[in-house]
């Protein structure tokens, strides 16, 4: 074989390999991806965080994504169910199942990211052999920190943030005691051991650990941890149901007795409106009269005090015209004469006398109707008087 057939062989080899090699040649990352680079011969490392398009020379690709959706037992946004739910033991010897997610991030240094793939070396065996098995583990401890009904009511939303503390900080060391507790489907008193947390100020989250988080050992983040349901056996379900008749029977008893207790008080409040509003038209009619009594009082005292001027003003005509009377049969008159001024001064009293107006309004007791008699005798009275002391 000459030089160029060699040449030539080689050269088809070349050709040949680097075709069926091309797609190691350069690897396209995707802005969702991590991808692990294990470059050959060398045995170098390289970790590709940002998009785009990176040589790969041949070597070995690993990928991860930066985040990843975990289900136990949950629902995605198309219904779709993932996993299987986790079995609990609460501390009343209770069984349920918990259905939830949570989001898993990956971290971004070399480092950390060194570990995982040193350790687990892909996404599937993360997500199996650490996430899953954590979870569970975290959600399992969990349980024993409350009963059934208080996982159901109460402490709920303490099973999450229980759950959520745990992946981040570690499993809780607890410590077991018996207390006396309330059945709270019974309503009777048992005794009954539960797990309580055991407070520590230095250690993470303020409680100690039976041991340290392995999400934190690696860098991973865990997040918007979520509870979609919670099952539980047959004799616990008809538990809960009894318990919520009786709170929605106590709940309507409270509403009833509040509402009664309102209507006394809008009835009381109201009573003593209607007391103070007619006392308060007693009052305007009190008000009332007192004013209309003043008013007639001072037209009476008015009436009065003008009728005994006027009659002041009539005597001194009078008596002006008898004593011009007097002057005249002083000088002289006849006893006809005489007797006809006495007549014509009496007549012109008279009438002069029944033009005075006297008062119609007398402010005094009984029925009212003797009024005009008094003022009438007041003035006959004095015109009486008028005639004897012109008649002199």
């Amino acid at each position: 074989m000459n030089k160029q057939k060699v040449i030539a062989l080689i050269f088809a080899l070349v050709v040949v390999f680097i075709m069926a090699t091309i797609g190691k040649l350069i690897e396209n990352v995707n802005n969702e991806e991590i991808v692990v680079n294990q470059k050959p011969v060398s045995g170098e490392i390289i970790y590709w965080t940002d998009a785009g398009w990176k040589w790969q020379g041949w070597g070995r690709t690993t990928k991860y994504y930066k985040t990843q959706q975990y289900w136990f037992g949950g629902s995605d946004a198309d219904g779709v169910q993932h996993g299987a739910p986790i079995r609990v033991i609460f501390n009343d010897a209770s069984v349920g199942y918990i259905y939830g997610s949570l989001r898993v991030k990956l971290p971004m240094s070399s480092d950390k990211l060194g570990l995982i793939h040193t350790d687990y070396n892909g996404m599937n065996r993360l997500m199996n052999d650490l996430v899953s098995q954590t979870v569970v583990k975290v959600v399992y401890a969990s349980g024993p920190l409350m009963s059934a009904f208080e996982s159901y009511a109460e402490k709920k939303n303490d099973l999450i943030a229980y759950v959520d503390d745990q992946l981040s900080n570690g499993v809780y060391k607890t410590t077991v005691r018996e207390v006396e507790i309330v059945d709270s489907f019974t309503g009777e008193k048992k005794r009954q051991k539960v797990a309580s947390l055991i407070p520590d100020n230095s250690a993470p989250g303020g409680y100690v650990r039976a041991e340290n988080s392995p999400f934190s050992y690696y860098g991973i983040e865990i997040g918007q941890v979520a509870i979609s349901e919670i099952q539980y056996d047959d004799k616990v379900t008809k538990q809960i149901e009894t318990q919520q008749e009786q709170n929605m029977s106590i709940q309507t008893k409270k509403t009833q007795a509040l509402a009664a207790q309102q209507d006394a008080i809008k009835v009381e409040a109201e009573g003593k409106a209607a007391a103070a509003k007619a006392k308060w038209d007693q009052e305007k009619i009190k008000a009332t009269e007192v004013t209309k009594a003043e008013q007639e009082y001072e037209v009476a005292r008015l009436a009065a005090l003008k009728a005994k001027e006027e009659a002041k003003r009539i005597t001194a005509e009078g008596e002006a015209k008898a004593a011009a009377n007097r002057a005249l049969v002083n000088a002289g008159l006849t006893p006809l004469e005489r007797a006809t001024i006495e007549k014509e001064t009496q007549i012109g009293v008279a009438e002069a006398l029944s033009k005075i107006k006297l008062p119609t309004i007398v402010v005094a007791g009984g029925n009212g109707t003797n009024g005009n008699t008094a003022m009438d005798a007041m003035g006959l009275k004095m015109m009486q008087d008028l005639v004897r002391e012109m008649s002199k």
